[in-house]
């Protein structure tokens, strides 16, 4: 999800925090690709939405609310990858969708209601969403992507994972994932059908 079909800025994110909330340990914990500490222990599921905003609460100024909090976690998503959305759309109805993310309860929802609103609702776009925080698991670890593979059920061969982390894209495919790390900018249709040609995938059947 995260630097594939949503795009992010974590500076901007970073310096919301320091600046509205007076977190300015907060780059000890936000990371682009993996999150530490407390951060880290909501997209793995471990604290709840409240939990996550009560402990930035601890490390901000006196007076700070949670929308603030609230409000400056939103800073980090700044808008979606409108190639991308194309890409899926021209995908949807010829192959399985399926969405794995590093995620968490506060961002899925406002992303989920962004791709509503372009017509990509999760529940008409993905076949199934895996995220972390529900799942108790975090990218890159094998376990995560042993569970995707048994939730979608079929060969790993024949599923394609694109990612825009290294060690996230590294961990797939030694999992037997078919991979592509996804760079700003790139031919996505391009990449897409070299791998389609010169792989395992089944025409039109996953993705």
């Amino acid at each position: 999800m995260g630097g594939v079909l949503l795009q992010l800025d974590i500076k901007r994110c970073i310096r919301a925090f320091k600046e509205d909330a007076g977190f300015e340990d907060i780059d000890q914990f936000l990371n682009l690709y993996h999150q530490q500490g407390f951060v880290g222990d909501l997209e793995a599921g471990k604290i709840s939405g409240e939990q996550f905003i009560a402990e930035c609460l601890r490390h901000s100024r006196p007076g700070t609310t949670p929308e603030v909090i609230i409000n400056c976690f939103k800073e980090f998503l700044i808008g979606l990858n409108y190639d991308m959305l194309d890409f899926i759309r021209s995908l949807k109805g010829k192959y399985r969708l399926f969405l794995l993310s590093n995620n968490n309860i506060l961002s899925s929802q406002v992303f989920s209601q962004m791709m509503a609103d372009e017509g990509l609702a999760f529940g008409d776009t993905f076949e199934k969403c895996f995220f972390s925080f529900q799942m108790k698991m975090l990218k890159p670890s094998p376990e995560i992507y042993r569970a995707t593979i048994e939730g979608i059920g079929t060969r790993p061969e024949e599923i394609l994972f694109i990612d825009d982390s290294p060690a996230n894209v590294d961990a797939a495919r030694k999992q037997g994932i078919q991979t592509i790390l996804y760079t700003d900018g790139m031919d996505i249709r391009s990449a897409f059908s070299g791998i389609c040609a010169s792989s395992a995938l089944p025409e039109s059947e996953n993705c």
